[in-house]
């Protein structure tokens, strides 16, 4: 079965894997704007000196904004309001360095210099956040267009050379925004990708242990009646054994052989035999708890592994005894069976008649062939 999603599954899917990645790039760049916001104030002295004050209080804010984004991090809700609060910090984050650029003085060197800080703005977004590409390039564009609009409108960059230089900066910045699309859609590509591979891998890896998993359990079982077989039995005495060793409960075991089993198949054939088997197999599972073993030994031989939790309880062990042999007698109609079974049940108990699992099952096959000689006595077989 392949487990791959698909539609709309395969995209909660892939938001839900790309979560921790967006958490971790956001608090990367919580991290790292914060600190350069507040160490490139250094330069704030020589660069923008007549709006010095009016610039660190345009600083502080964006800190304290990216700040907040650290700490939003950490909220359940965070992933679920993702696209709005990485695209209103990257604004804010580049509303700060065009506000820079806007209080600076005919004489500053930041009307000229800042610009380099909106670039590393526009570098960070397509860098640091998994967003569409058309969110992206809206923002990176939008800084773009009102740097320029600031540089001409309220610096008034158009006197001589100043026409070249805003011509050079609008270059550089289209530039970028050109290869932060490009690189995002190529990103993009290789997390789907790389998703899609993850979860081919992870579908691959589920057949694989299920595969294992029936092959393990078809080892264990017989594969007429689905009970378990012989080397299950075994396995399941024998782990029994050792928790009554540690003071834990009392095992017993029963050998059923079915009386006028063999008619059956020499008279009706053995098709009909082997669907005698399975009814016969159904009905022993109904006589047992759920903390019991039932398992088919081969031909018309099976075993029960009772598990006694207070001690041994003798009545359990007779009801069970007495409910085999009444499930075997019944009538089987469908197919019509029309000669009489019975079953002949031997009892073994733990530790009285035995220490280890095998001569357990011993004890009990020769009673069950006790049994079944008095019953032909009786008979007079």
């Amino acid at each position: 079965m392949d487990v791959t999603p698909a539609g709309s599954d395969a995209r909660d899917a892939y938001e839900r894997e790309l979560g921790p990645q967006r958490i971790r790039t956001a608090r990367e760049f919580a991290v790292l704007g914060a600190t350069l916001y507040a160490l490139f104030g250094i330069l704030d002295w020589w660069a923008i000196p007549s709006a010095l004050h009016a610039v660190w209080l345009v600083r502080a804010v964006v800190v304290a904004w990216l700040l907040g984004l650290l700490a939003l991090t950490r909220w359940p809700g965070f992933l679920g309001h993702y696209p709005a609060i990485m695209v209103t910090s990257f604004v804010v984050v580049g509303l700060g360095i065009e506000v820079m650029v806007l209080l600076a003085g005919p004489h500053d060197l930041a009307r000229w210099l800042y610009y380099t800080g909106l670039i590393l703005v526009v570098m960070a977004l397509y860098t640091f956040t998994y967003l569409p590409v058309w969110i992206l390039g809206g923002v990176g564009f939008g800084l773009v267009v009102l740097y320029l609009l600031i540089a001409v409108g309220a610096q008034r960059m158009t006197g001589p050379g100043d026409a070249e230089a805003l011509l050079a900066h609008a270059f550089f910045f289209v530039s970028a925004n050109i290869i932060g699309v490009i690189a995002a859609r190529q990103r993009q590509r290789l997390l789907h990708e790389g998703f899609w591979l993850r979860q081919r891998l992870r579908g691959e890896l589920q057949r694989t242990v299920r595969e294992k998993e029936l092959t393990e359990w078809r080892a264990l079982r017989d594969p007429l009646t689905g009970l378990a077989n012989r080397e299950a039995l075994m396995r399941q005495l024998r782990a029994r054994l050792a928790a009554v060793r540690q003071g834990r409960g009392q095992v017993v075991v029963l050998f059923v052989d079915l009386d006028g089993f063999k008619q059956v198949n020499d008279q009706l054939g053995h098709a009909v035999g082997d669907e005698v088997l399975r009814i016969v197999a159904r009905r022993l599972e109904r006589c047992v708890r759920d903390r019991d073993l039932v398992a088919r030994l081969g031909g018309d031989e099976f075993a029960v592994v009772l598990w006694l939790e207070d001690g041994g309880d003798e009545a359990v062990v007779q009801r069970v005894a007495q409910a085999i042999e009444e499930a075997a007698a019944q009538p089987i109609v469908e197919p019509d069976v029309p000669l009489p079974l019975g079953a002949s049940v031997g009892v073994a108990r733990h530790p009285q008649d035995g220490e280890e699992a095998a001569q357990l099952l011993r004890v009990a096959d020769a009673r069950m062939y006790e049994v079944k000689a008095r019953r032909h006595q009786r008979l007079g077989r």
